[in-house]
């Protein structure tokens, strides 16, 4: 089961990494206008490039977890430090009340993934299955994701 999640998850990924590249070739000029706005359209690239790379990584290390677990405590450690820098640029007058906690909401799910990938025996002592939460928390940066992209994509084909 968790197999065919990460093989699909990591499908639907890098598929919506793709989308998202096309949109900013088309909005390239005003994607890149800015360092603000380059940083972002960088950032949520991140929400489909590491859940991708993540999922890749738990199927390729199911067998040997301390792969799985590597990659996903670097991935999430990333994800965490981009997320971090992008909450110190101050807000664009378009963004949408909700944005700032989700950005919060996703710090808090990219640790989650990097405390759960360097000590999973604290799921296991209540017998959950690592790699079933951190397929959780992948499908709540791939939302997030998206939520991100369509906020970004409408703010910009405003101006």
């Amino acid at each position: 089961m968790l197999e065919t999640f990460y093989a699909t998850s990591a499908q639907i990924c890098f598929a919506l990494l793709g989308l998202w590249w096309v949109v900013v070739q088309f909005k390239y000029d005003a994607f890149m206008r800015d360092a603000s706005r380059r940083r972002t359209a960088y950032n949520i690239s991140l929400y489909f490039v590491l859940p991708g790379a993540m999922s890749l990584f738990s199927l390729l290390a199911s067998e040997v977890t301390v792969l799985w677990r590597i990659a996903f405590a670097v991935a999430g450690a990333i994800g965490a430090v981009e997320t971090v820098q992008m909450m110190r640029q101050p807000p664009s007058a378009g963004s949408p009340a909700f944005a700032r906690p989700a950005r919060w909401f996703a710090l808090l799910v990219y640790l989650l993934i990097v405390i759960f990938a360097a000590a999973p025996e604290i799921l296991r002592m209540f017998g959950i299955t690592p790699l079933l939460v951190e397929a959780i928390l992948l499908s709540l940066l791939i939302f997030l994701g998206v939520q991100f992209a369509w906020v970004f994509f409408a703010e910009v084909s405003e101006k």
